[in-house]
């Protein structure tokens, strides 16, 4: 397992627009996360930076990453 964080920076003016998309996740979205090996994939806000933490158990991180995108 390879776990993977990154921390980025959001504009402001952006937040609205940022708890509207994340207020639900898209079932596909969850699906393709699972499907390319992503697991406990979780965002965290605080103010304007954003922190992501996942677990990837696969062996081809970047074609899986390539299908997530």
């Amino acid at each position: 397992m390879k776990r993977i964080a990154s921390v980025i920076g959001m504009p402001p003016e952006n937040a609205d627009v940022y708890e509207e998309l994340h207020a639900a996740v898209w079932p596909a979205v969850l699906a393709q996360l699972s499907e390319s090996h992503v697991a406990n994939y979780s965002i965290y806000r605080d103010g304007e930076m954003l922190f992501s933490y996942m677990e990837y158990h696969g062996h081809d991180f970047d074609a899986d990453m390539a299908a997530i995108a």
